[in-house]
């Protein structure tokens, strides 16, 4: 039964969307050696994954609760991925669009705009960084509502870790090596935690970018498997000073704590059998995690008991993160949906915001 479709009109709720992008050059949509890359890397890249689409469609099979909505819907023809949320104490809603190089923020009342265009140089051919193509991993908030951002873009110096202030202003805060792959990214007591896909790592960067990258942590599990065009270390989150990564190829998540002195303790698998993309924590410590492009969002116990909750016939197109909301929204959990083009999916393709009432708070913001 498809809930979405059962819900009455009167509670879905599509925020007010005002877009205001600035037409400085930087917008993917209007360059055209950036759009023909991107269409050509789709086309290359389709074929790929059209045998997930089976293994999606099993993992699919669960039943879905109701109360869920589609609170905003983003352009596909403009390479709108939406890869990464985070939302600030004041309810904004920031989203990483992963083939354009956009911050997308969300205003309470649903107006966006585009906060920065972080440079991926789709441009620059042939692609440099360690992807073979342009594109942006996860973003992270501090306390004074600055994103960090994962930036593997093209053209090797603009590889790293950059900072977009609340007014968009934007730099490099941290340069990362031609063969690291920045993803995932957490906030946390002034450090940036940061997932790398390829080289099978956590690094560790200090918020104020005074000290260089370092490596937290190399842990054997979080090795990739050397599997084509599928990831190793993704989605990474901290909770309660533990340093949580969903390793994609492994099917597994491993959390390491943090100790006194800040180094990494050992790991530890904290469930198994799951390929995530990135996830969230509620207050009880149940993790919620997206499954790209398996199109499910799934509850992780603490014990570790599974439990599916939204499948594509309740309007998934590719979930890659997923965030709670603040204040009175506490009990709500948003979900974005990439719909990236080289994966399996519905047609036409739906990016999409959602929102899926949990009624427990997620964990507080750091």
């Amino acid at each position: 039964m498809n809930y979405r479709n059962s819900i009455p009109k009167k509670h879905i709720q599509c925020l007010k969307v005002e877009i205001n992008i600035d037409a400085d050059g930087a917008k993917l949509n209007q360059n055209r050696t950036a759009r023909r890359y991107l269409k050509s890397l789709v086309i290359a890249m389709a074929s790929l994954f059209t045998m997930w689409a089976d293994a999606a469609a099993v993992l699919a099979q669960s039943g879905s609760p109701q109360g869920v909505e589609t609170v905003a819907l983003f352009n596909p023809a403009a390479f709108e991925t939406p890869e990464s949320i985070q939302i600030d104490r004041r309810g904004n809603t920031y989203i990483s669009m992963a083939l354009t190089g956009e911050i997308r923020k969300i205003a309470p009342n649903g107006t966006q705009s585009s906060l920065a265009f972080l440079p991926i140089r789709p441009d620059v051919q042939p692609c440099g960084n360690s992807f073979g193509f342009p594109i942006m991993g996860g973003i992270a908030l501090d306390h004074h509502g600055n994103v960090y951002a994962s930036v593997n873009s093209c053209n090797l110096p603009d590889l790293g870790i950059w900072k977009v202030t609340q007014q968009g202003q934007a730099s490099l805060l941290a340069k990362l090596p031609a063969n690291a792959s920045p993803n995932g990214i957490a906030f946390h007591a002034g450090w940036l935690y940061v997932a790398d896909t390829v080289l099978g790592l956590v690094w560790r960067i200090h918020s104020d970018g005074t000290s260089l990258p370092e490596v937290w942590t190399a842990d054997p599990l979080l090795t990739p498997v050397p599997l084509p065009l599928t990831p190793g270390p993704n989605g990474l989150q901290v909770f309660r000073d533990e340093v949580y990564v969903a390793v994609s190829d492994r099917a597994h998540i491993v959390a390491f704590p943090i100790l006194e002195d800040g180094a990494a303790g050992t790991g530890r698998v904290h469930a198994s059998g799951i390929g995530l993309d990135d996830f969230a924590f509620d207050v009880n410590g149940n993790l919620y995690g997206t499954t790209d492009p398996f199109n499910t969002v799934i509850r992780v116990a603490p014990d570790g008991t599974v439990t599916t909750l939204l499948t594509a016939s309740d309007g998934l197109d590719g979930p890659t993160a997923a965030a709670f909301g603040v204040g009175a929204d506490r009990e709500n959990l948003y979900i974005t949906n990439a719909a990236f083009p080289f994966f399996p999916g519905p047609n036409p393709r739906r990016p999409s915001l959602m929102r899926l009432h949990i009624g427990i708070p997620g964990k507080p913001r750091p």
